[in-house]
């Protein structure tokens, strides 16, 4: 539950962006025809309830829109960030989230996801319960409407007209209008039923209903439910062939609608904003067939930008000719003309546009886990039970595990009677079915351990039919790509904005082995630093970094949006690990800098 949570919020997040778009834009179309602005709050509903995304290369949306605002994994980061795009925001939001303690057996984190979730869950149940009774209680008042003709009612104790129903929507008029009156408001309400706005508006206070924490989306209720009236009103002047804005504004006028509070019922039309329709109304003129087209192709420029996120660019694609020619022109320019008070660097090949966290290709579901509760986090023993088609062959496997603390003998997994014996130091009882690699029919087994000083990392099994083995273990923060391309959250350079990395790896043979990345493309170039590290002033570039390693308090230096000029990068050749770098601050200060990457 708390997975489908943190993708709705997500998606709001998302939304929210499209939202202040088609409200800026509605207010350029202000002179166009009301159904354009109406069209386009189809883009914002996309965005609201469709879990995916198009990618172009032409879009409007920022490049963050491909990363979750709220990484999945959050509830599991020792120091839990989100990644708004907004500096201030992030910094404000990261340093009110509680990070999790050793002592404690769970991230409170999680818990206040969890409870955020039954509350999402809660109020959704209401606001559909309210709309349902109320609808019970508006047909109870309807019980004695009279029949005017077809689906059309009048009754005596309603102030205001309106469409109810779906597959047979009937129309109900107020008593005492006049036939001119009756005539105006049955066509709109009609026009209502024609263009299936009844539905439109149920699904929109449904999709309101799933994101009623967002104060955005209650605006774009309102607004899309204005513009349907508008336009509404003004397809019923253009069916007309005299001049009838007088007339029908009249018969508004009439029914004297007092403003109240969203109504509960979303297939309700005509009630509130008698005064903006009037004013519409009245100011109504055919518009100019250019204004019409010109309007029409700028509304569906907007709305294609706004479907789409930026276009992913591969790794593969970024190192092919043509790009190496431009990334070595790029830095040419950089390390021969620009200064540190320059522009941060566009790195093309960031790795967050290719690679994403590992929670995205974890399956849902989850294993059977019993532990003695009477015993301390650092003494349980954790049992655990599934099923789950591992090899593809469409049967279900049985896995059994027992996990055990600090190395200690007798920790194993099982599957369909295999049991294969391995070691760990802090295991928690979480353990996953993971798809390390789309191309082929496998899905691992990924058993978690907090590690050491609380480095955490999953250790992977495979089931082929026939043997279970391990494929090896990575960090619990690497990134993959889905087809059995890692990157360590050793390898990332991740202090450094835009966030670059120095190998990749990936599991060949039951063993991960690294590949070495081209990290000569990042040298000479200016990128902004962030975090706590350590600087070493030094005149010159040396040849054994680590001699002049030291780890004292008086060489932490915090950095903040600083930036600095990469001269070089030393990378162990042992881990391929990239934390060694050779810079140039902009008051002109060279030396060595580096991060603890730990606990």
């Amino acid at each position: 539950m708390s997975k489908i949570f943190l993708n709705v919020l997500n998606m709001s997040l998302t939304a929210s962006y499209v939202i202040l778009i088609v409200i800026l834009v509605r207010l350029l179309l202000k002179k166009a025809p009301k159904y354009i602005s109406y069209t386009l709050w189809i883009v914002v509903a996309f965005r609201l309830i469709i879990p995916f995304t198009l990618e172009s290369s032409y879009s409007l949306m920022p490049s963050k829109s491909n990363v979750d605002y709220i990484p999945h994994d959050i509830i599991y980061q020792g120091n839990p960030q989100i990644n708004s795009g907004v500096d201030r925001i992030d910094t404000f939001v990261n340093n009110s989230l509680p990070a999790p303690t050793i002592e404690a057996s769970v991230n409170p984190l999680q818990i206040y996801i969890k409870i955020g979730a039954y509350i999402w869950l809660l109020v959704i149940g209401a606001l559909l319960i309210y709309s349902y009774v109320s609808i019970l209680i508006l047909k109870s008042r309807l019980k004695k409407a009279q029949l005017i003709e077809k689906n059309i009612f009048e009754a005596k104790n309603i102030r205001t007209p309106f469409v109810l129903g779906i597959i047979r929507p009937r129309i109900y008029l107020p008593a005492g209008l006049t036939k001119e009156e009756q005539d105006y408001i049955i066509l709109h309400e009609q026009t209502h039923i024609n263009r299936k706005d009844h539905i439109v508006k149920m699904l929109a206070y449904l999709i309101l209903s799933i994101h009623w924490f967002n104060p955005l989306v209650w605006i774009a209720f309102r607004l899309m439910s204005i513009d349907m009236e508008l336009s509404c009103d003004e397809r019923v002047l253009r069916k007309m062939d005299k001049d009838i804005k007088k007339t029908y504004a009249n018969s508004l006028l009439s029914l004297n609608t007092k403003k109240h509070i969203l109504n509960g019922s979303p297939l309700a039309f005509g009630e509130g904003n008698v005064k903006t329709r009037i004013k519409n109304v009245l100011n109504y003129k055919k518009p100019a067939f250019w204004v019409t087209f010109v309007s029409v192709l700028f509304a569906i420029i907007i709305g294609i930008g706004l479907l789409s996120n930026r276009e992913v660019i591969s790794s593969n694609e970024n190192n092919d000719n043509n790009s190496s020619t431009e990334n070595n022109q790029i830095a040419s320019n950089q390390s021969d003309e620009q200064e540190l008070g320059g522009d941060i660097t566009v790195d093309k090949s960031s790795i967050t546009e290719s690679f994403i966290e590992m929670d995205a290709y974890i399956k849902d579901y989850s294993f059977d886990v019993s532990y003695d509760e009477e015993l301390d986090l650092y003494h349980r023993v954790y049992s655990i039970h599934g099923v789950y088609d591992l090899n593809g062959d469409g049967k279900e496997d049985e896995i059994n595990a027992v996990l055990k603390m600090d190395y200690e003998d007798g920790t194993y997994i099982e599957v369909n009677g295999i049991k294969v014996p391995f070691n760990l130091y802090f295991p928690t009882g979480e353990i996953y079915v993971i798809d390390l690699d789309s191309r082929d029919s496998y899905i691992e087994v990924a058993v978690f351990d907090d590690g050491p000083s609380a480095d955490p990392y999953f250790i992977f099994f495979r089931y082929d039919g026939e043997n279970l083995y391990p494929v090896g273990s990575i960090d619990r923060y690497a990134l993959m790509d889905g087809q059995g391309k890692f990157v360590s959250w050793f390898h990332l350079a991740n202090n450094f904005k835009p966030t670059f990395y120095s190998a990749w790896g990936e599991f060949k043979n039951n063993e991960y082995v690294i590949t070495n990345h081209d990290v000569e493309q990042y040298i000479g170039k200016t990128y902004e630093v962030n975090g706590n590290g350590y600087f070493v002033p030094l005149d010159y570039n040396p040849e054994n970094y680590f001699d002049y390693i030291q780890w004292e308090s008086e060489y932490l230096r915090e950095f903040k949006e600083t930036k600095v000029k990469l001269l070089d990068i030393h990378i162990d050749e042992e881990g391929r690990i990239l934390n060694w770098f050779y810079v140039e601050l902009a008051d002109g200060e060279k030396g060595l800098l580096y991060f603890w990457i730990g606990d």
